[in-house]
C-alpha cells in the first residue's frame, strides 16, 4: 500500500493480516507494540468507513470531550461536544491550533467522516459540563441562526444537521438540580438555549432512558449486523442487570447534593462479540451502610460486561478503580485530555495490574508526564502515538471478530495514520442481561 494512497479497504484479510492481532496475556512490552505499529496503513490517509463496519472516533483538540460513532448501517452519534480553554501551567497544546473553536474543529472532523454529510442521526450529551458541552463564558460570540452561543454543541449546530439530541435529563434539567457554582451554572443555560433552538427547528430532544431493552440508541438506516445498546447509568442511578434502578441518593446525601460527575449517562455498544464502554465523568463515592466510602464506580462495575475498547472515566483523572477495572478487562483505553493531570498515575497503574495486554490511547500524554511517569511500568503500553497528539479512531469489522486502532494524527486535517494495531475481540466471560 503506498504511503498517504487516499483510500485503503478494511477488510478482514486487512484486519487480521495487517499486522500481528493480540492474543496472549500479560504486558506485550514497547517493542511489541511498536511491531505493531509498523502497520501497512501507517502513513497512510484513514480509509473513509465502510459499510457493515463499526467505527469509534475518540477526537483530541485539547479543550473537551468529544467522540463521533458510526454505525454498520450508517447511523452517526456524537458523544459530547466539550469548548473549555483552560489556561495555566498544566494546559496542554491544542491542536491542530487555536485558529478555530473546538466545536468547529470537531465539526470539521464529523464532515469528512460522517459517511450521511451534514446530517447527523443523534447527539448525545453525558452531563452539564462545559468541557463536554461548552459554555457561555467560552464562545465566539451569538449565532446568527438562533439564540445561543457557538460554543461547544451550539458550534456543532451551526455547521451540523441533527435529528435527535438526547440529554441526561430532559425537560426538567434540574432533576436532579445541578449545583449552584457557576461552572455548571453557564453550561445549563447554553444547553438550555441550544434546545430550545433544536426545538425551534423540529429536532426531537429526548430524555436518556434508563431501562432494560431501550433501544433508545439504535441503527435507523436499515439495520443490519448484530449491533445492540444497553444502558447503564445516568441522573446518579444505576440500571441493574435484573432492570432495577438503583438510586445512588439512597446512601448518605440526596442526589440533589450530588456532582454533575455523578450525572453522566453511561452505556454500552456492541458489534457481535465487540463491546465499547464509555460513561463520561462518571466519579465520586457515597457512604456504605458500614460508614466507609464507596465508589460508585465500583458499585457500577457489578452491572457492566466485559468490554473490548473502554473511554476512561472522568478523563482518566483518579477514576477507574479496581472493581471496575476488573469487570470491564478493556484491552484498549481512551481518553479525553485538556490538562496534563489527565490520566493520572494512580488511575493507569490501577488500569495496568490486570495483567491483560492493554494499550493506553489517550488523545496526548504530554511530555511532562512522560518525564514524571519515566520509571512506570506501564509507560511501554502507552500508544506513543499520543506523544504528538492524535485522534483514536477504532473500526470494528462486520462480524465484530476484530478491530484496529489507528492513531490518526490531530496536528492538521490530513488524517494521516500514524500508527495502527490489530486486535481480536476477547472471549467474554460475562452477558449483559
Amino acid at each position: 500500500m503506498k504511503a498517504g494512497s487516499d483510500r485503503v479497504k478494511l477488510s478482514r484479510r486487512h484486519f487480521l493480516g495487517g499486522g500481528a492481532a493480540v492474543l496472549g496475556m500479560g504486558a506485550l512490552g514497547m517493542r511489541a507494540w511498536a511491531e505493531m505499529a509498523r502497520h501497512p496503513l501507517a502513513g497512510t490517509t484513514l480509509p473513509k468507513w465502510e459499510k457493515g463496519h463499526f467505527r469509534i472516533s475518540m477526537l483530541f483538540n485539547g479543550r473537551g470531550e468529544s467522540a463521533f460513532l458510526v454505525m454498520p448501517d450508517g447511523t452517526s452519534l456524537m458523544i459530547d461536544c466539550g469548548d473549555y480553554v483552560f489556561r495555566g501551567r498544566d494546559v496542554v497544546k491544542h491542536l491542530p491550533d487555536d485558529s478555530r473553536r473546538a466545536g468547529e474543529w470537531i465539526s470539521r472532523y464529523v464532515l469528512r467522516e460522517n459517511p450521511n454529510g451534514k446530517k447527523v442521526d443523534y447527539f448525545l450529551l453525558t452531563h452539564y459540563h462545559s468541557d463536554h458541552a461548552g459554555g457561555l463564558p467560552f464562545n465566539a460570540g451569538r449565532s446568527a441562526n438562533g439564540k445561543y452561543s457557538i460554543s461547544g454543541i451550539g458550534q456543532a449546530m451551526d455547521m451540523l444537521d441533527f435529528t435527535t439530541f438526547i440529554d441526561r435529563s430532559w425537560p426538567n434539567m434540574n432533576d436532579p438540580a445541578p449545583r449552584a457554582d457557576n461552572f455548571d451554572d453557564w453550561t445549563v443555560k447554553h444547553v438550555k438555549e441550544v434546545y430550545a433552538e433544536a426545538e425551534r427547528r423540529g429536532i426531537k430532544v429526548e430524555r436518556f432512558r434508563l431501562e432494560k431493552g431501550s433501544d433508545q440508541i439504535r441503527q435507523l438506516h436499515g439495520g443490519g449486523g448484530k449491533f445492540s445498546f444497553t444502558p447503564l447509568c445516568a441522573r446518579g442511578e444505576i440500571l441493574k442487570r435484573d432492570g432495577t434502578v438503583l438510586d445512588l441518593g439512597k446512601f448518605d446525601r440526596p442526589r440533589s447534593k450530588f456532582g454533575e460527575n455523578e450525572m453522566s449517562v453511561g452505556f454500552v455498544l456492541s458489534l457481535g462479540d465487540f463491546r465499547y464502554f464509555t460513561a463520561g465523568d462518571f466519579q465520586g463515592s457515597v457512604k456504605g451502610a458500614d460508614g466507609k466510602r464507596v465508589e460508585i464506580e465500583d458499585i457500577l462495575a457489578a452491572e457492566c460486561p466485559q468490554v473490548d475498547v473502554a473511554k476512561a472515566n472522568h478523563h482518566g483523572h483518579h477514576s477507574m478503580p479496581d472493581k471496575l477495572v476488573n469487570a470491564l478487562r478493556a484491552r484498549v483505553i481512551l481518553a479525553g485530555v485538556w490538562h496534563q493531570a489527565h490520566m493520572t498515575r494512580d488511575a493507569v497503574r490501577r488500569l495496568a495490574k490486570g495483567g491483560w495486554p492493554c494499550l493506553y490511547a489517550p488523545g496526548l500524554f504530554p511530555e511532562k508526564r512522560r518525564k514524571e511517569d519515566a520509571a512506570e511500568a506501564w509507560m511501554k503500553d502507552v500508544a506513543p502515538e499520543s506523544f504528538a497528539g492524535a485522534h483514536a479512531v477504532v473500526d470494528v469489522a462486520p462480524d465484530g471478530k476484530s478491530y484496529r486502532l489507528m492513531m490518526v494524527t490531530a496536528a492538521d486535517e490530513s488524517f494521516r495514520i500514524l500508527g495502527a494495531y490489530d486486535f481480536k475481540t476477547s472471549s467474554k466471560a460475562a452477558t449483559i442481561g
